[in-house]
């Protein structure tokens, strides 16, 4: 197929399994020019432009170049229960990492009018696989604060949640957070604690509350391509709002740390993971597709090509891992056009 035809299937929504995997042959360059062409697209359907020609010469000042910020907090840190293994807060994997209980209201409170200055929203994220009750309720107290507060769009990852809580979280326009990690097929491979379809589950009954959602995976666990392209189907079939797609950084002390230095499974490469966000943008072109954690580590100076296909930039630390300087991330948004 040309790549023309690859734009018009994508614009339409009609991209299959059989469309994306085919697309992978294809040159990296490519492929972020088609994604960049369907973001575009979509965005000016999106703030009201259709006639993409009345945006060519001035779209760095139209709403088709943005590019929106999150950050998190790690308001929970280590001695989870679950045996995932490129996690650092496992209690199955060893690296020294810092740990504590659930940081009180007012110390999220600070660091959510901190980065407000730069991020549109916050999510608070804590390790395990749920949250106990005691827990959970504080962590609305601190959701109330900060949307009180400041004028950030709040997110929580908190695990496997039931419908009760989910409830809480809806009656607050919370957006929910958890991700598949990667294909139902590969899943075993990197957890055996907790179920791929416990995650399917919460997800489907936020949805059916009426919840925003976010979920998305990890490249670079030894999946082959086409389990990234599986877990964009399930995506796409689960209907989530929002793609959360990170890049492995390996860290001293988990089972895939040790797999990779083993050269058991292989290292992601950047050109890999520019293609596999161009696929996700092409495959699933209505979606807002954010990259999060790893860009550092793998793309280096190719992150900013990945904005070609993004929707979303999470910005500052992330759960054990440090960031890029946010200042810096902005200067290379503006620099390639975008604005955030």
């Amino acid at each position: 197929m040309e790549l023309l035809q690859f734009y018009e299937k994508s614009i339409r929504n009609e991209i299959t399994y059989k469309d994306a995997i085919e697309l992978w042959d294809y040159d990296v360059y490519d492929l972020l020019y088609i994604a960049y062409s369907v973001k575009k697209y979509y965005n000016n359907k999106k703030y009201g432009n259709d006639d993409d020609s009345k945006n060519t010469n001035n779209s760095t000042n139209s709403n088709t170049n943005k590019i929106d910020l999150c950050s998190i907090i790690n308001a929970k840190s280590g001695r989870c229960p679950e045996n995932c293994a490129f996690c650092s807060q496992s209690i199955y994997n060893k690296v020294n990492i810092n740990i504590y209980d659930l940081k009180p209201k007012e110390e999220i409170l600070k660091y959510a009018k901190y980065i407000e200055k730069y991020s549109h929203r916050l999510s608070i994220v804590v390790s395990g696989k749920t949250v106990n009750d005691d827990e959970f309720e504080k962590i609305i107290d601190t959701i109330k604060e900060i949307k009180e507060k400041t004028n950030l769009k709040v997110c929580a990852s908190l695990g496997i949640l039931d419908k009760d809580r989910l409830k809480e979280l809806k009656e607050l326009n919370v957006r929910i957070h958890n991700n598949l990690e990667t294909s139902r097929d590969y899943f075993d491979n990197i957890c055996t604690t907790h179920k791929y379809d416990d995650k399917i589950k919460t997800i489907k009954t936020a949805k059916k509350l009426g919840l925003e959602v976010c979920s998305g995976g990890i490249f670079g666990l030894g999946e082959t391509f086409k389990d990234r392209i599986k877990m964009f189907e399930e995506l796409r079939n689960l209907n989530v709002d929002g793609i959360a797609l990170n890049i492995i950084h390996p860290m001293e002390g988990t089972k895939i740390y040790n797999l990779i230095v083993e050269n058991k499974i292989k290292r992601i490469t950047p050109i890999e993971a520019l293609k596999s966000l161009a696929i996700a943008k092409i495959y699933l072109p209505d979606r807002e597709i954010r990259l999060c954690g790893g860009r550092e580590y793998n793309l280096n100076d190719l992150q900013s090509l990945a904005l070609l296909s993004l929707d979303g930039l999470m910005v500052g630390d992330y759960l054990t891992t440090k960031g890029r300087n946010i200042d810096d991330d902005i200067k290379m948004i503006n620099d390639m056009g975008f604005k955030c």
